[in-house]
């Protein structure tokens, strides 16, 4: 007999090893449980070799409560869920929540310490650090009991209530039972979706900032190199955004993880100490058109996916984070309105500091040199207007570019529109009183249409630079001067430097 029970033990034991990981698996799950009876409560087995089996099933249970060092918390199945009573809108890590019920729903004991118990001191268990106790909805009801780990700290020894015998739980299971809720909590605070296809719009409000984006229309991508990025900045400029800067952003959006959950449940009133209130925090909100309910998102498991909603069906929605106070680089983030405190690297949110003209598009709004047929500059040397055409053939010496009689040379002014194109806004100014253009760049189209911008002075580094009678956007006054003479050495034949 005692041959025949070493064996199964052994068998029990690779079994559970294979499935699970664990190295010593002496309280363990049955990987593939056979069926449990629907009307069956809770069960007590005892096999052939007098190992105690407690087997239940999750359908006839109505919750399963557990108290530690934490606090006292429920755990219940909705459907295929496991929910946590009372945090049931706060997304938890789903195989470890998981893995509270499907610990114990087949529970095998067959390493006994001590039989016949008379001091659970020696074991923790007269004061132990978890107590969980499994109600089924009739009044039947099981409680077991974790004490200490064992002296090599791979198990913790744990008894039933009613029982006098004392068995060890292999440490992977057991200290399930020791964590906060707040370890159940997952850390990832995304909303899945696609910069490309799914962006509708973003904005961003605190005490000092308040700006926002939006996809640009249809029309406004047709007509004006404006938003040649097919993003637009509403406020506080109406100007296209460069693309680069976006993807900046929307890379940290698509996926955020907290590195702590400092409080659940928090309340209105508890806000004002994250720096979360109203007067004080950071709001940001995400419109976007997309799947609300992906199972997968770049080959791993949605955080949020619930499979009582269908999937693929594409809709608008929008997203909401709150940033408050910034403590030792860390700052205090809320999600989608769920009453969770996260703590999140403060240089995540790094680009909340950049000033709007930081996503302005370049200032000639990023038109290649095969969509224009004219280009005009005029400053104090005069007016000047270049002929463009054969831009758009595959070999470069068929681009054929003239002023008046004179015939450019084309790489000359492939290099010229380069550097003009280069032009970045350098900050954001005001216009000067009495301010004279000191150079002025139009130029028209394929499509017939025309774009101007405006130079004035502001000192002697900056020039305000107006398009369309907007005015707000500076840029280096040795920009400005190179294009003037960059003209000049354009009609004179010489080489243009980038």
């Amino acid at each position: 007999m005692i041959k025949k029970r070493m064996i199964t033990v052994g068998i029990i034991f690779l079994a559970c090893a294979l499935v699970v990981g664990a190295i010593a698996l002496i309280s363990q799950i049955d990987p593939v449980p056979d069926p449990v009876e629907e009307n069956l409560d809770f069960g007590l087995t005892v096999n052939d070799e007098g190992i105690r089996v407690y087997r239940f099933s999750p359908k006839n249970v109505e919750y399963m409560e557990i108290s530690n060092p934490h606090g006292t918390y429920r755990v219940r199945m909705e459907g295929e869920q496991v929910q946590i009573v009372g945090y049931e809108t706060i997304p938890l890590l789903s195989a470890s929540s998981s893995g509270l019920f499907r610990s114990v729903e087949t529970l095998t004991l067959n390493t006994v310490v001590d039989e016949n118990c008379t001091n659970p001191s020696r074991f923790g268990l007269e004061d132990p650090q978890a107590t969980i106790t499994i109600q089924a909805y009739s009044d039947a009801k099981v409680t077991f009991y974790i004490g200490d780990a064992n002296p090599t700290g791979d198990y913790y020894y744990m008894s039933v209530k009613g029982e006098t015998a004392v068995y060890l739980m292999e440490r992977l299971f057991a200290e399930r039972y020791l964590k906060s809720v707040a370890e159940y909590c997952d850390k990832k605070i995304y909303k899945t979706f696609d910069l490309a296809s799914d962006f509708r719009g973003l904005t961003v409000k605190s005490p000092t900032l308040n700006y926002s984006f939006r996809q640009a229309t249809e029309e406004e991508k047709k007509i004006d190199g404006i938003y040649f990025s097919n993003i637009a900045m509403t406020s506080p400029y109406q100007w296209g955004v460069e693309a680069n800067a976006m993807e900046t952003v929307m890379a940290t959006m698509v996926d955020l993880s907290a590195d702590s959950v400092v409080q659940m449940c928090v309340s209105d009133k508890d806000l004002a100490q994250y720096g979360l209130d109203k007067d004080h925090r950071t709001e940001i909100v995400l419109s976007v058109y997309a799947d609300p309910n992906p199972m997968m998102y770049n080959n791993v498991t949605y955080p949020y996916f619930d499979s009582t909603k269908p999937t693929g069906q594409y809709s608008n929605y929008t997203v909401t984070y709150w940033l408050g106070t910034t403590v030792d680089k860390q700052v205090y983030v809320m999600f989608e309105g769920r009453p969770v405190v996260y703590t999140m690297p403060s240089d995540t949110f790094s680009w909340l500091e950049w000033t709007p003209y930081r996503y302005c598009t370049k200032l000639l709004f990023g038109e290649y040199l095969s969509n224009l047929q004219s280009l005009s500059v005029t400053s104090a040397d005069g007016e000047y207007i270049f002929n463009i055409s054969g831009a758009d053939s595959e070999d470069k010496d068929d681009l054929k570019v003239t002023c008046g009689d004179v015939s450019v040379k084309g790489d000359s002014f492939r290099d010229f529109y380069a550097n003009m194109m280069g032009m970045f806004p350098s900050g954001e100014g005001t216009m000067p009183t009495d301010a004279e253009e000191i150079l002025t760049i139009s130029y028209t189209t394929t499509d017939n249409v025309t774009q101007t911008l405006k130079f004035y002075p502001v000192d002697s580094r900056n020039c305000l630079v107006q398009v369309r009678d907007q005015a707000f956007l500076t840029v280096r006054i040795t920009e400005v001067n190179k294009v003037i003479n960059d003209t000049q050495k354009l009609l004179k034949g010489q080489e243009i430097l980038s």
